[in-house]
């Protein structure tokens, strides 16, 4: 657990931390010598020597004095520390993951991020600042108590360390069955958790095409998985707890079996017998505190192992320090030979070559899963290219810092987020210290001031998570008035108007003409007739440029673009009840 935090905070913090459990383990040592303290303080008093028991009563005042003081001090520096540790934690997520590919920051992710950087690092300081102290103090405790019952009495000693071993092992052992319950349920609760959210947001569809049973059936099925592996869990639980409860008991019967045959045989006196009683059953109290907070550490553990693999991640590698990192003044793009795939089983994109000269458009079209949005995110950098190169202005993008390549690029995709604040504070996330005339000739031109002027808060107007207050062309508006404010040279456009209404549509087209004017832009068509007036026209087709040219030299050509225009040409005028 320690080594684990300390993996994945700075190396000022780690140095803190050590110390301060340091700290709490001498704390800890100091309270064992008052029981060391209290072996001749017992056999002077019961001796009849007193002026030898005031003597040791003072010392004993002295290292009581010491133990609350040390206590006091460890548990103040503990719980500064662990702020720190909590706060170093987040500081570094957050500093790891802003510098990660913009492609690593998938819906999953993104949710177990949030997880990550509030709850479980509040869990994170609960279990630092009481568990692993308390055990850190525990196990010293009982070295402690265990060093003087040796020297009290060597043969109970050694019993008692025989008996310390077996129950290291039974806790280990529990912890790998508790463990391994604990990894299956996490497992099977995210997975079941996935689940209802899609049976909630199904139940439309599902109920309009009489499939609830199915369904029903099927979220029956998930329900019975996770009751298995909570049984599973509870079993490994409660199998440990007995297994480790067992070996305390048994570990307390030997001591107590021993003490008592050494008095009876006369090899030690009946006050060192009771003494060593007494001292192992302060050993046996010290091994429960480890076996009860158990569960609470590996969970933890599991917490810092998702944070260490976060920060374990590579980031999106910049420019070397002392070069020129800024974006050229040319907004040509050119792309030479770009292969990439999600994985090394799986090619997406397949030496893909062309050029989009300044000042124009390009479309990219072809059928669904043949790379579009991932050509059109490279040319951003969400990800690095596995070979090949992508240029701005002739200058290689990964030679162009992250923040300088972004302020060049505007991108309007298809999924528009839209943070949880205001309407105003969305569309000036592009440009915060633009002027409101600014702002309202962008909204103006994306027809946002239409949106605003109808709702009762106007520009105050709370957009939810995600803009869930809002209709999806309405997300579409206020992500294109982003852009249009936003005023970067190049425009990445992910065309999604198919499935809007009239209006939308046409104040959307109208937005993303006011958009390109005189831009470079890469746009992914879904819709050909949208496009015909493109300088150039690349038809992708699994991952590869099948063809490219105008409008009118690809239908010339008669090849996949002029099939692709003739299939949607037959779609638009299809209509209901019609017959061939």
């Amino acid at each position: 657990m320690i080594a684990l935090a300390g993996g994945v905070v700075t190396e000022p913090v780690r140095q803190r931390m050590r110390r301060c459990y340091w700290l709490v383990a001498a704390s800890a040592l100091v309270e064992g010598a008052c029981f060391a303290v209290l072996v001749p303080l017992l056999d002077a008093l019961i001796g009849d020597r007193f002026p030898q028991a005031w003597w040791w009563a003072a010392v004993l005042a002295v290292l009581l004095v010491l133990a609350v003081g040390s206590h006091r001090a460890a548990t103040a520096r503990q719980r500064a520390v662990t702020s720190e540790i909590v706060a170093s934690l987040q500081h570094r997520l957050a500093e790891h993951v802003v510098a990660l590919p913009l492609g690593w920051f998938s819906p999953a992710r993104a949710a177990a991020l949030t997880r990550l950087a509030n709850e479980a690092t509040r869990m994170l300081a609960a279990t630092l600042n009481g568990v692993v102290a308390v055990n850190i103090r525990a196990a010293a405790l009982a070295a402690a108590v265990w060093v003087v019952l040796l020297v009290v009495d060597p043969v109970t000693g050694a019993v008692a360390a025989v008996g310390l071993a077996i129950l290291v092992v039974l806790y280990f052992a529990a912890a790998r069955l508790l463990r391994g319950a604990t990894s299956t349920g996490n497992t099977t609760t995210e997975q079941i958790n996935a689940e209802l959210v899609e049976f909630a947001q199904l139940q439309s569809v599902l109920r309009a095409y009489g499939q609830t049973a199915q369904a029903d059936s099927e979220m029956t099925g998930a329900l019975e998985r996770v009751r298995a592996a909570s049984a599973a869990y509870f079993r490994g639980a409660v199998t440990g707890s007995v297994v480790f409860q067992t070996g305390t008991a048994l570990f307390l019967s030997s001591v107590l079996l021993t003490a008592l045959y050494r008095a009876e045989s006369g090899a030690v006196s009946a006050v060192v017998a009771t003494i060593a009683i007494v001292l192992a059953a302060l050993l046996v109290d010290s091994m429960a505190a480890l076996g009860r907070t158990g569960s609470v550490i590996w969970a933890a553990e599991r917490t810092l192992a998702e944070i260490g693999d976060i920060v374990a991640t590579p980031v999106l590698p910049e420019p070397e320090a002392g070069s020129d990192t800024s974006a050229p003044a040319d907004s040509s793009i050119v792309l030479d030979d770009v292969t990439f795939g999600y994985d090394a089983e799986r090619t997406i994109i397949d030496g893909v070559g062309f050029a989009v000269p300044q000042g124009t458009v390009c479309a990219i079209v072809g059928p669904s899963g043949s790379g579009k949005t991932t050509l059109a995110r490279l040319v951003a950098r969400f990800w690095d290219l596995d070979s090949g190169s992508i240029t701005l202005g002739g200058k290689d993008i990964r030679a162009i810092g992250s923040a300088e390549l972004m302020a060049a690029v505007s991108m309007v995709f298809q999924d528009v987020y839209l943070f949880d604040g205001t309407i105003r504070e969305n569309v000036l996330i592009a440009r915060p210290d633009a002027t409101e005339a600014q702002l309202a000739a962008a909204a103006a031109r994306a027809r946002v001031d239409e949106i605003v002027d109808r709702l009762p808060e106007g520009w105050d107007t709370t957009v939810g998570e995600g803009g869930a207050a809002l209709s999806g062309g309405e997300r579409q508006r206020i992500s294109l008035a982003r852009a249009l404010l936003k005023d970067a040279p190049v425009v990445l456009l992910d065309e999604a108007t198919s499935a809007l209404d009239a209006e939308n549509e046409a104040a959307i087209r109208a937005a993303t003409t006011a958009l390109t004017a005189g831009r470079t832009v890469l746009v992914i068509a879904h819709r050909l007739d949208t496009v015909r007036a493109a300088d150039r026209i690349v038809f992708l087709e699994h991952g590869r440029v099948a063809e490219t040219g105008t409008h009118d030299e690809l239908l010339a050509a008669g090849g996949r673009y002029a099939d692709f225009w003739t299939e949607q040409e037959r779609a638009q005028r299809w209509k209901i009840g019609a017959r061939a």
